[in-house]
């Protein structure tokens, strides 16, 4: 028996407990090693389950995808946008390479149906949890870098986000909030705060002021005809105050 036997029973496709081919399809790239697929896949819910332990799970590749991810969109960013001094820059990269925005080209993409995590996970609602949804895709874009190399991962991360920016951006400035919350909560600053400062108008057409505070600080205020979108408006204003804040600091 040569290695070419071992090899074959090592990547044996048809020996996975998922779909190969059609995951493959969904992601646009073919794997030599799918164990690296598997692996990508599998959440430590799903690994603690079936193996017993959170070692075989995808976090080490999401650990990867994630430097990967970024670099990638920096790259990206800094030769298509020429004009752009570091500050823009910086917003732009902190949107396109946010959990909000991995989640969003998982779920166009159709990743969030593969997803690997055990049955009290999937109870909780674990299949539709943006986290969750956004370390799978970071995890396959490690799992790509390894098996293909970073030209792979990048023609990966063009497809499913850099060329659709205008899109993604718009979905993610649906919900400022979200986009917030992750940032602020990465510095290790807790979670932002809303609160109502001003109500008028009659009841059938109210407009809402709110004001954000992380930590105490004010980063911005906002108003809608409804309390959600006067937060969502503050939470625009803030998000941009408070990135500025972060580059003034470093």
């Amino acid at each position: 028996m040569g290695i070419g036997w071992w090899l074959k029973k090592l990547f044996n496709r048809s020996k996975l407990p998922v779909n190969v081919k059609e995951i493959e399809s969904v992601i646009g790239y073919h794997f030599k090693n799918p164990n690296l697929l598997f692996r990508s896949l599998k959440h430590r819910s799903y690994s603690q389950e079936m193996d017993g332990t959170i070692d075989r799970s995808n976090e080490r590749l999401e650990f990867l995808g994630d430097s990967v991810f970024n670099m990638v969109v920096s790259h990206h960013l800094y030769i298509e946008n020429p004009e752009y001094q570091e500050g823009d820059l910086t917003k732009l990269k902190s949107a396109l390479v946010s959990k909000t925005s991995a989640a969003i080209a998982a779920r166009k993409i159709g990743i969030d149906r593969f997803l690997l995590i055990s049955d009290s996970e999937e109870g909780s609602g674990g299949r539709k949890r943006t986290s969750i949804i956004a370390d799978t895709y970071e995890a396959i874009i490690g799992a790509i870098f390894l098996d293909g190399g970073i030209e792979a991962s990048r023609i990966f991360i063009r497809k499913s986000i850099l060329e659709n920016v205008p899109h993604v951006l718009n979905e993610i400035q649906k919900n400022y909030k979200s986009l917030f919350l992750e940032l602020s909560q990465g510095k290790k600053l807790g979670h932002p705060v809303y609160k109502t400062i001003d109500e008028s108008g009659p009841d059938h057409d109210k407009l809402f002021t709110v004001e954000v505070f992380v930590r105490g600080e004010s980063y911005g205020t906002g108003k809608g005809k409804s309390k959600k979108a006067a937060q969502q408006m503050a939470a625009k204003e803030g998000l941009s105050n408070f990135i500025e804040q972060l580059n003034d600091d470093e």
